[in-house]
This record gives structure tokens, sequence and C-alpha cells, in this order.
């Protein structure tokens, strides 16, 4: 009975299907030439310091040079930021929070984003800062019934200019976290890119630099970038369906399903009103009730669920429409490029590994309604494209990057926390991992460049302007993982 367990709770794996290499990096057409609105990762975890509450990582902002001034990287005043979280299993946000930023100009007549010596996050020398307002919205059956401010005037951590401009980088980005009414605290600003992946060899047509990729020698495409964080941690009672803690792995409150979106103005997003009319009158119609006129004429221009999932899975042609639809509509629009992935056909001319292609139902199970008893929320959900976590697993002692496949109940894709090697998972369960066709692949990247912080925010600091090398690192080989 436990060996059963077990096999049902790898094909959770499967929510990895994610069948690809790089997270959602410029992952879609538009969005690749709107990197402010471009979510680039979501992670879902439960802190080991913080165990009663959900603590929610979401990243924007692909490929930032941390040398990129004058006019270095912020969010945009003209964005909606959310993350979102369904309690229901219908595929539809029940709770969300938003994030509404605004850019002050201290002093519009210098070209520095700041002057030297800068020592707090409002110091004056700091010529270009951020803040932002959170509101914590709440729905019932799609139509919003309350929401409230609890959050305002919250500075952003700077970007890291470098030593001479801000000496203390530490000091003063750690004043960028600040506690929310009701519970909870918050920390938005820049950090280093916490995902990690060989973006070279993934792109081009697998070329895996050692083996198959499970020993070692991937070079870290991403090592060096910066992205703009939001980092949400929140008393587990905040989402659960009740509002209630959770007790336990079982309890009928456990899981949720999470992922981040961004909007704008339906006006400044040009190219975009064919393809998103419908989704934006049904996500208007969600929101209509209790807002303020002024919110009016926002659409949904990115989405992000479960790592990879645009970036390989949906096609070309359809990537656009489905930053702008909802997961509640995942498993009638794109079910069947999950149930026939095109990943398991390339790399079976690739590699002749004897992959399925066809029938790929223990994927679809897996990536849109979750596992029974493990991450399925409720007992009739609708397939839907969220990150799904089950609130009443503890942390694990001794974390595997390989998450479910490598042993460890906690890991992705029962969430996803910083660590989680999604890549090489990803990998294993299209090969055929869940139907005995073990493979070991991976893409010879085992962590990230920066090792992460311990407390909040946990994503590491990101690197000063003045020591920018985008290195890219290689990972020294080493033996096989199982």
């Amino acid at each position: 009975m436990k060996r059963l367990f077990f096999a049902v709770i790898l094909a959770a794996a499967a929510i990895a299907v994610s069948m690809s290499f790089g997270s959602s990096h410029r992952e879609a057409p538009l969005s690749a030439l709107d990197p402010t609105a471009d979510d680039t990762d979501i992670y879902a975890f439960t802190a080991p310091d913080a165990p009663n509450a959900l603590t929610v990582a979401s990243d924007w902002i692909p490929f930032e040079d941390p040398a990129g001034g004058p006019n270095f990287y912020r969010f945009d005043d003209r964005a909606h930021y959310y993350i979102n979280v369904d309690n229901t299993g219908d595929g539809v946000y029940d709770i969300r929070y938003q994030f509404k930023f605004k850019t002050h100009y201290l002093n519009k007549n210098s070209f520095l984003y700041a002057l030297p010596g800068v020592s707090g996050i409002h110091d004056p020398k700091l010529q270009v800062q951020q803040s932002y307002t959170v509101t914590r919205e709440k729905y019932r059956k799609g139509k919003l019934v309350s929401e409230k401010v609890v959050g305002k005037g919250i500075p952003v951590a700077p970007n890291n200019v470098g030593p001479k401009t801000i000496p203390n980088y530490t000091a003063v980005a750690n004043q960028a976290i600040h506690s929310l009414a009701g519970g909870g605290r918050v920390f938005a600003g820049q950090r280093d890119d916490p995902f990690f992946v060989d973006l070279g060899t993934a792109f081009d047509a697998i070329n895996l630099r050692l083996g198959t990729g499970n020993q070692g020698g991937g070079k870290d495409d991403l090592a060096g970038y910066g992205v703009h964080s939001i980092v949400l941690q929140i008393p587990k009672s905040e989402v659960t369906v009740d509002g209630k803690s959770v007790s336990g792995p079982s309890a009928a409150n456990a899981v949720v399903g999470v992922w981040t979106s961004t909007e704008r103005p339906r006006l400044q997003v040009n190219g975009r009103r064919a393809v998103v009319s419908a989704a934006a009158k049904k996500h208007r119609g969600h929101r209509k009730h209790g807002k303020k006129s002024g919110d009016d004429g926002f659409v949904q221009v990115s989405r992000l669920g479960n790592p990879l999932v645009n970036e390989v899975v949906i096609p070309l042609g359809q990537k656009d429409h489905f930053n702008a639809t909802q997961p509640s509509q995942d498993a009638k629009l794109y079910g069947q490029y999950v149930l026939k992935p095109e990943l398991a056909h390339v790399m079976n001319l690739l590699f002749d590994i004897h992959a399925p292609e066809t029938n790929r139902t223990d994927i679809v199970q897996a990536l849109l309604t979750g596992i029974p008893g493990k991450t399925q929320i409720g007992k009739h959900p609708v397939p839907a494209d969220t990150l799904k976590i089950n609130l009443g697993v503890p942390p694990s002692a001794n974390p595997n990057p390989l998450g479910v496949l490598g042993g460890d109940l906690q890991g992705f894709p029962d969430g996803r926390r910083l660590t989680d090697d999604v890549t090489d998972i990803s990998l294993r369960v299209v090969a055929g991992a869940l139907k005995g066709n073990n493979v070991p692949l991976g893409d010879g990247v085992d962590a990230n460049d920066k090792p992460f912080l311990s407390s909040f925010p946990y994503l590491a600091e990101p690197t000063s302007g003045f020591d920018s090398q985008i290195p890219k690192p290689i990972t020294p080989p080493h033996a096989p993982t199982p």
C-alpha cells in the first residue's frame, strides 16, 4: 500500500510537466517585448522558520543586467501585479493580493539613479525611489465581496548599483521588509534570479554537454542576472477556504492553488485587443462588483502557475492567448498539448529514449487536477494550471532537489521550493518516468549560483553593477544522480 501511495505521489511530479528547461523567461512573443509585465517564476512553500505561513516568492523582468544603468530596472507604475489563490478548486481566484507601484523622482535634473553614500531606503541621495500599495481582495464564485488595503507606501528595495553608491546594500535592502495589516510580511525589490538552468543547451535542440545531463557539466545561463521580486508571507488561515489554520496534510482545507498575473490598461496593450477580448470581458465581470470605476479597462497580459508550461508546452500560436486567459479554461483550451506533448516526440527523435508520445493522461491529471489525497483541491476540481501546495505538509529536514522523484514528499510538485531542480524533474517525467521509462536526464546544472538566505525574503541579493560579470559558471562534473 505504501508503495502504491508513493507511486501516486510520483505522478504528481508530472506537474513538472513543465516539460522544458527555462522557466517563463521570454516565453511568449508579446511578453518578450514587455519585460516589466513578464512574470518569470513563482515559488510556493512552507519555510522552516515560518511553519504556520504560506510563503510565495514571485519574480518579474527577466535577464536584468546588474550594470544596466543609468535607467535601472523597476516595476511598472502602469501595471497591476497579482498573487492569486484558488482554494475551492474551480480555477478561479478566491483570494488576490494586488500590488500597485509608484515611482518617485527626487531630482529630475540629475542623470544618476543615486548619489554616492546611500545609507537608507529613504535617503534623498537615492534619487529614484519606488513605493507600493498592497490590497487583499476576497472573492466568492468569481465576485468580489471585500477588499482591504493591508500595506500602503511600502518602499521597494533599490537596484544594487555598486558599493560606492550603496556601501551597505544588505542593510538598505532589508529596510524593504514590512509587516502587513492582519498578519504577514512582504518584500519587493531586486534580487538574484533564483532559477538555474542551462538555456544554451536547452534551446540548441537539447544539446546536453555531458552524458545524459545528470552528472554536472552544465552552464547556468541565468547566473549573474537579476529579477524584480515580490515575496509575500502570510498566515495560512488567510488563504484557506474556511479561513482556519490547517491541521495536517489530509485536512479538507489543506490544498490551495497559487499563480501570478499582470494586468495593463486596455488602451496601452497594442496588438492584444483581438486576442484578449473574450478573456478581458470575463475578467472585468469578476472584478466589477465593488471595484472603483478607475480600475475598469485593465486586461491580463501575463500569468504563471507551474513553471515552464507556456514556454514549451503551449505552441507558439497560442502563447499570447494563454497569457490572457484564466486557469479555469486550461483543460478546454490547452489540454490537448499536454496529452500529446511535442517535447516527448522531439526527445525521441534526438535520443531515441522511447518516451511515450500520446495518451499522457498521467501528465494531464497531475498537471491540471492534482493528485487525490495530496495536491487535489476539493472533491471535484476543475482542471487548471495552478501551482498546487498542500499546506499541511511540514518542511523537509533534508530537502532533495529532485523533490518527489527523489523521495522528498514536500518537494516539487507539492508547491515549489527555491532549491527544487524542476528542469531535471521535467525531463525525466516527459521521458516517461511515471510509466516505467526511467531515463536519468538532466541539464547538468544542480543549484543556483548563489546560496539562498535562511530567513525572509530567502532570495539571494543581486550582484552589484560594479561587480557585474555575468559569469555563467559551469557545474563541475560529479557522480551521476540516480
